[in-house]
């Protein structure tokens, strides 16, 4: 998340605008009124404009012409996602396996354990923003501005996904095979994340790229399950898309 300073103006509108889309509270493709926006915070346009800009750098919110349009989700594009995202996550967990200092992994330990706490504690949305903190913790200590930018796009456009298919399945009450499987899921992500940081911690590019690889896989097996439950058929196939593109769209 983009950090904004202060709890008025552009800052909160940003943060608000941007919790209601994760939430899909705002649906993929619908119109941000901006001055009905104002008028629910009591700003000007200015502050919410400055809010859609940074939502539109996010690749939360597009224009259209004048209009401001929540970014649309398409779960066809599952697969180019994943590419994007094994691309990237490989090339900035190798490039902070070389160049990370003894601060970045300041930093990378305490998103971690900020994310563990969540994963205790919050909600959906604050797992999902802990995680991105994390990734984003190693993307910065590469050291490459391009990359970081492209891979926190695709890291929140896979979030969007995640919530779309999971949102308010496991509240509390809800089914107690689905809150396993969400416990169990979470246990491995964090057990994923410590292999990662040690992988920094000794500055083994190698077993970076490698980890990058397992812990793609492991959220992605996680949202085609989801996508493709009532068809086994669409789940195989895309499987083997998706093994295929492991090795294949960016060897070793």
């Amino acid at each position: 998340m983009v950090e904004v300073k202060g709890d008025r103006g552009g800052g909160k509108v940003y943060r608000d605008l941007r919790a209601d889309i994760l939430r899909l509270n705002l649906k993929p493709g619908s119109v941000i009124d901006e001055a009905k926006v104002g008028e629910r915070y009591s700003v000007s346009r200015t502050p919410v404009r400055e809010a859609v800009i940074l939502l539109i750098s996010e690749g939360l919110v597009v224009r259209d012409g004048r209009v401001a349009l929540v970014a649309p989700l398409n779960f066809d594009d599952l697969p180019k996602i994943y590419d994007a995202l094994v691309m990237s996550s490989r090339i900035v967990q190798r490039l902070a396996a070389t160049n990370r200092t003894d601060a970045d992994l300041a930093r990378i330990r305490k998103a971690m354990t900020l994310f563990e706490r969540a994963c205790d504690t919050g909600n959906g949305i604050e797992r999902g923003d802990t995680n991105t903190e994390f990734h984003m913790a190693i993307a910065e200590a590469g050291r490459n501005t391009y990359f970081t930018s492209f891979y926190e796009r695709m890291l929140l456009t896979a979030s969007r996904l995640s919530h779309a298919c999971f949102a308010d399945r496991h509240a509390p009450g809800s089914d107690p095979e689905a809150r396993h499987a969400l416990e169990t899921h979470l246990k491995t992500t964090m057990q994923q994340h410590l292999a990662i940081f040690d992988a920094l911690l000794r500055q083994d590019a190698e077993r970076a790229d490698r980890l990058a690889v397992e812990h793609q896989q492991l959220s992605f097996s996680r949202l085609k399950a989801a996508i493709f439950k009532t068809s086994m058929k669409g789940a195989e196939d895309l499987n083997l898309e998706l093994e295929q593109r492991d090795t294949a769209i960016f060897p070793s």
